[in-house]
């Protein structure tokens, strides 16, 4: 069952108004999603995602910014999963590990979400080991998961 958390990530509630309209997407998308219209529910959760992306780098909470980017993807690849679309789901799930990855060396965005980025890596780290043991052939998860565990970084621009 789907609920506005992702396996345990939850924005704080002090970025509830930034998060207004997201909280919104992903909550129709639960609906969708336990009502078994994975169609729709995968449009809310791309709607949720769009917004996650706008709010990225510039919502007041870095963490709650983090979460809602990784809880509208893992959401949209759970949506993928059920509807037999692998690819999607692993690109899904690729991609937003990639951002969190990139966004930890990126040294225009403010500490505090280079940190949020890797605590939350972890996640988006564990759950493309899950799907890479289940889709051994999915060559863009293989290839991220070759790369290692993100980790913070040391020298210029580390957290």
């Amino acid at each position: 069952m789907q609920a506005i958390t992702h396996r345990g990530i939850r924005p704080p509630i002090a970025a509830a108004a930034d998060l207004t309209r997201w909280r919104s997407a992903i909550t129709q998308g639960n609906h969708a999603f336990d009502a078994a219209d994975y169609i729709k529910a995968a449009h809310h959760y791309r709607l949720a995602r769009a917004i996650a992306g706008e709010l990225f780098g510039i919502a007041a909470d870095a963490d709650a910014g983090v979460a809602a980017l990784v809880i509208a993807h893992h959401n949209l690849a759970d949506a993928c999963e059920y509807m037999n679309r692998h690819a999607e789901q692993g690109a899904q799930l690729c991609a937003v590990h990639q951002q969190l990855c990139q966004a930890m060396d990126d040294p225009a965005l403010d500490a505090s979400w280079r940190m949020a980025a890797w605590r939350h890596s972890q996640r988006t780290y564990a759950e493309l080991t899950r799907f890479a043991n289940r889709h051994p052939g999915h060559a863009q998860a293989r290839a991220l998961l070759a790369q290692g565990a993100a980790g913070p970084r040391s020298g210029p621009g580390a957290h």
